[in-house]
């Protein structure tokens, strides 16, 4: 047992003993240091689902803050409206007709407002549940576009800005839902006004692709961040600013969009800060 083979033996075993423990503790390693990556992995991806769930929420608050901010304004004016007239009428004199008119007219524009609000809000459900329904007709959509921009005139002159209607063809029949349409229309060139500052202009243009067609609504505005141009058209989110979320409800955005994909068609917008934006619908 104590031969030269004998020790040469233990020492060959010695060895492997040695490099099977060594073995031992690399392949523990290999398993700490990946199950380690994978923990990393794990709480990066928690981390990025607690990040959007907390941008969500954020966003959810600002939304509803805005709706909030939406019915109160006009439910104020429609208030303070009829307390002026009903303090008219308890005065001696009488109220004369022409401003007892003037002040319908405010208390029934902002009614209107607040149904178009309500509207949005219902139909935006609708649309999200797939539970609204287009009916579909031949149309000329150059005639159709052109007729909604003229019922706009006057609100977007009023706001010292000028609207442009520059179709470069004189009629295209397409299938589509006049009302849904006539709405889209509405809601980007609204949009438009909202960020356009006074003296800028609005160009509403329709172009011939063929088995397609291309409708332009582009304005002078403050213009959109191109990381913002997908989340624009998102119900919680609205066209930003430095991470601030400017009045309005932001349901225009969806809905239009929500609209044109019922439609089989594609919106986006063209934007860069400082230059404009330009929200191109194809049908």
């Amino acid at each position: 047992w104590i031969s030269m083979p004998a020790l040469f033996i233990y020492l060959v075993i010695l060895v492997l003993y040695i490099l099977r423990a060594k073995y031992k503790v690399q392949v523990l390693d290999k398993l700490v240091n990946e199950r380690t990556k994978e923990l990393q992995e794990e709480i990066r991806k928690n981390t990025e689902l607690h990040n959007k769930n907390i941008k969500l929420e954020r966003s959810k608050n600002n939304y509803f803050i805005n709706i909030s901010h939406e019915l109160r304004t006009p439910l104020n004016i429609i208030s303070s409206t009829n307390q002026l007239i009903q303090g008219l009428a308890r005065g001696k004199n009488e109220i004369k007709k022409e401003k007892l008119n003037h002040y319908i007219d405010i208390s029934q524009r902002n009614c209107n407002r607040l149904l178009d609000l309500i509207n949005n809000i219902l139909d935006n459900s609708k649309l999200q549940n797939n539970m609204y329904e287009i009916t579909m007709s031949d149309t000329d959509i150059v005639y159709l576009v052109e007729e909604t921009a003229v019922t706009l005139v006057d609100y977007v002159k009023s706001k010292g800005i000028e609207l442009i209607i520059d179709p470069e063809i004189e009629e295209k029949n397409i299938k589509c839902g006049i009302y849904e349409i006539e709405r889209c229309i509405i809601n980007l060139v609204s949009n438009a006004a909202k960020f356009t500052p006074k003296g800028g202009s609005i160009t509403i243009g329709i172009e011939d692709l063929g088995d397609k067609v291309k409708i332009n609504v582009k304005d002078t505005g403050c213009g959109i961040d191109e990381k913002f141009h997908e989340a624009i058209f998102n119900r919680f989110n609205q066209v930003l600013d430095d991470e601030i979320i400017k009045g309005g409800s932001g349901l225009g955005l969806t809905i239009t969009k929500q609209i044109v994909k019922l439609h089989n068609g594609e919106i986006y917008v063209d934007s860069k800060v400082g230059e404009g934006s330009n929200f191109v619908i194809i049908l």
